[in-house]
């Protein structure tokens, strides 16, 4: 299958399928890119040396399941925690509705960890409408026509439902700052990841630290917001649980708090990053291990 079929054609047309049936057909997407499992496969090897040989395939498959369970979401956002959708189970909301209901704009940090998005549209379900800052679509030479207009849509049936808009990090950020300080809620994702990124921070991960932007703390640190964290884990194909956090005051605190998380999460669900091929990117080795291994 192409990949212009898949994303143009066969995604939405499942999407449209009855109850949660196209969740568990998707579910089942695992084995069929040969080489992309091994090289998940490899690279658990070198990050988790500890693990065993089934825990790195079974690994391998349910990250490409996540990825294709994703790729469904997108085309069917207004399905999610409805009847005949994926039921969603949230705790912490109460954060939310609280600053909501007070007027108080905020930022919630999300990181590419599992079906990511759930999170704001569990929110808006509540009454809580959220934009949404991303790197470039229409410009970012990595993309493909295929995956620009996958992501057009996404975007599209995404901001349908959350009541926002989407922003790219290209537009400037003005808008952004002066709608936070308008109480609106906008939704940035810690982990966001370019090689051309300037204003990065060093944070520990797996034995090494993840350089990250620092975009998300100088903005709330600009616009005196709070932050708050949620992050979405997938129990089977049809049953997610969101789970959203308070932060400290302090945004430097709130975003190691954050990326703190997620190195548990990944070190409890490998398979749920979506990050993996930009690893040799992202993540350096600890000083002391370049010293050590030069001895």
């Amino acid at each position: 299958m192409s990949i212009d079929y898949s994303l143009d054609l066969a995604i939405p047309c499942m999407a449209r399928l009855p109850t949660a049936l196209p969740w568990r057909l998707a579910g089942r997407a695992q084995g069929r890119d040969k080489a992309l499992l091994i090289w998940l496969q490899n690279r658990f090897t070198d990050i988790f040396p500890q693990s065993t040989p089934a825990e790195k395939t079974r690994w391998a498959q349910q990250h490409v399941r996540m990825l294709a369970l994703e790729r469904v979401d997108a085309m069917a956002f207004h399905r999610l925690g409805r009847s005949g959708g994926p039921a969603i189970a949230i705790r912490g909301a109460e954060h939310a509705r609280s600053l909501a209901q007070a007027g108080q704009g905020f930022i919630l940090v999300l990181n590419h960890f599992d079906r990511l998005l759930t999170a704001p549209i569990a929110l808006a379900q509540q009454g809580i409408c959220s934009n949404v800052l991303t790197m470039p679509v229409l410009t970012n030479p990595e993309l493909d026509t295929a995956h620009r207009r996958f992501l057009l849509r996404k975007i599209r049936n995404y901001t349908e439902i959350t009541g926002g808009r989407w922003h790219t990090t290209g537009d400037g950020m003005r808008t952004v700052h002066e709608s936070l300080r308008a109480g609106q809620v906008w939704v940035i994702l810690a982990d966001a990841w370019h090689s051309e990124f300037a204003r990065l921070r060093k944070h520990r991960f797996l034995g090494g630290y993840l350089q990250l932007p620092t975009g998300i703390e100088r903005l709330a640190r600009s616009t005196g917001v709070p932050l708050l964290h949620a992050a979405t884990y997938t129990h089977r194909p049809d049953q997610l649980e969101v789970v959203i956090e308070t932060l400290p005051v302090d945004p430097e605190q709130a975003i190691d708090q954050v990326i703190q998380k997620l190195h548990r999460d990944v070190q409890a669900r490998p398979w749920a990053w979506w990050h993996w091929g930009l690893w040799d990117q992202m993540w350096h080795p600890a000083p002391e291990e370049v010293n050590r291994d030069a001895h």
